[in-house]
């Protein structure tokens, strides 16, 4: 199967006589449970993370795996401040052997004792750092209030996951959820080499999320 996306993304599949194309949607992740998930203070904390990408089904171009992955995070309400910068790219454009990103996330963690600690030992590097940068320093330690969500991933041959991504998305569950703090809650998620295969991706992930000021209009 030979799958292009849209735009600058590039995706190959190994898998013959199928031929899908990527369009823009909604991605395919389900939000439930919020309701009854306790709030808890937190703080926001940067965390640096590399993906290098081998897969046997799916190949992706450097912008194609960037866009794929942004799409992920931005779907566990990584999006602000979010940075996935691409490494390792040889070729302009069409796929790569093993495209990397670089990740860069405001994640929230829970304030607890040890974290607060733990942020104020380091404000010295952090003003030393912005000022290298000529910028002002962060509040570290500025808390806010968050609750847990959980957040469902499935492919969606109109979205932008498919049944493709599967071996993507053992990646990402396996070498970038732990180490944004993302918890996996259930699984269900099974990849075969070089073959694509429908209801292959379920994965229910936990994390945590703002909580919005009394009085404000959720988005629809």
């Amino acid at each position: 199967m030979i799958r292009f996306a849209t735009g600058r993304q590039f995706a190959v599949s190994l898998v013959p006589m199928l031929l899908a194309v990527t369009v823009s949607a909604p991605a395919p992740a389900i939000a439930t449970g919020e309701d009854a998930a306790p709030v808890v203070n937190a703080v926001r904390v940067e965390r640096e993370v590399e993906l290098v990408y081998m897969g046997f089904t799916s190949y992706y171009s450097c912008d194609g795996l960037r866009d794929k992955v942004r799409r992920v995070l931005v779907d566990l309400g990584l999006g602000d401040g979010l940075k996935v910068g691409t490494r390792g790219c040889i070729r302009v454009t069409g796929p790569e052997i093993m495209p990397s990103v670089r990740i860069v996330a405001q994640v929230p963690v829970e304030a607890t004792p040890e974290v607060l600690a733990q942020l104020e030992s380091e404000a010295g590097k952090r003003e030393l750092v912005a000022r290298v940068k000529g910028v002002a320093p962060a509040e570290a330690t500025a808390q806010f209030q968050v609750r847990r969500k959980r957040v469902e991933f499935e492919a969606d041959p109109l979205g932008d996951l498919q049944e493709g991504d599967c071996e993507l998305v053992e990646q990402l569950r396996d070498r970038v959820f732990p180490k944004l703090g993302v918890k996996v809650v259930e699984d269900r998620t099974q990849c075969a080499p070089r073959q694509v295969r429908p209801g292959s991706i379920h994965t229910v992930v936990e994390v945590l999320e703002p909580v919005p000021p009394p009085g404000t209009v959720p988005s629809p």
